[in-house]
């Protein structure tokens, strides 16, 4: 079992390493919906998250 340590301090670091930088200021991104707008632009952008922000919960209009 001693040979399962140093794998489990190593697996600790990289989640430490990791956490600290999602943390950082320098990694941080822009939200979704800005990188979203310019990637395919501001009208297709809001048409698509009007679609996808629907009433799903709605019954079909087609019977």
């Amino acid at each position: 079992m001693n040979a399962a340590a140093p794998h489990t301090s190593r697996g600790l670091a990289l989640i430490l390493e990791h956490c600290a930088r999602l943390n950082s200021v320098e990694h941080a991104r822009p939200p979704a919906v800005i990188r979203l707008q310019q990637a395919i632009g501001d009208e297709l952008a809001r048409l698509l998250l009007t679609a996808l922000a629907g009433d799903h919960g709605a019954r079909p209009r087609f019977s």
